[in-house]
């Protein structure tokens, strides 16, 4: 049975390896957030891809929408009359798939849904060491981040700055081979916020969207 509080457990998330990023898991455009893009690794979760699929259900990145469903924890049944009348108004306007409603004199609603997807790091690409750094902090509050940059570029007297800044390193060499040279700091979730469940729709929606060319 899926735990019910799926969305707001704590967990820490490592990054894979830089063999494990080449066999196919990245997902260019994947890491989206507050107007930052980068690459994903992006992980499925399995069963919710699996039911989505089979209610027709894609990503889910409206803010409104997630911040309504955030109101529910999974799987209760909750009375309408306790949502408040923006809630409700979002989650009758949901996708079918996101939550059930079951009327009758006292209507309740349960929520269904859950991310269909995370984001195992985020993965910027840049010929400049201090863009590089720059752009990848900026996904510091929803995932572990990493620089690739090509070996020749890589400035080896300044690799403290990623060290000291929690984000890994990779190195590039010339037959396209990437190693990692400094590894990036594990990332606890210890809260979720609808904008970083958006950040994982978009990643699910990324992922689909590359499924398809």
């Amino acid at each position: 049975m899926r735990n019910t509080a799926a969305v707001m457990r704590y967990r820490v998330v490592t990054a894979p390896s830089p063999s494990a990023v080449l066999n196919g898991l990245l997902v260019r455009g994947g890491a989206v957030l507050a107007g930052a893009v980068a690459s994903a690794v992006v992980v499925l979760d399995r069963e919710e891809h699996g039911r989505r699929a089979a209610c027709g259900l894609g990503a889910v990145a409206s803010l409104p929408l997630l911040d309504a469903l955030m109101c529910l924890p999974y799987g209760v049944r909750v009375p309408a009359v306790d949502l408040g009348d923006r809630v409700a108004e979002e989650l009758r306007s949901a996708p079918s798939g996101c939550v059930e409603w079951l009327l009758g004199p006292e209507p309740v609603v349960r929520r269904v849904v859950v991310p269909a997807a995370d984001v195992m790091a985020v993965v910027v690409e840049s010929a400049g060491w201090a863009d590089g750094l720059r752009r990848a902090a900026a996904f510091a509050p929803v995932a572990p981040r990493v620089v690739l940059v090509d070996r020749a570029r890589l400035p080896a007297d300044r690799l403290w700055e990623a060290d000291a800044a929690g984000t890994g390193v990779w190195a590039r060499d010339s037959d396209g081979s990437v190693r990692e040279v400094v590894a990036p700091a594990a990332f606890v979730r210890r809260y979720v916020k609808p904008a970083g469940w958006r950040f994982r729709e978009r990643a699910y929606g990324a992922w689909l969207r590359a499924r398809l060319l």
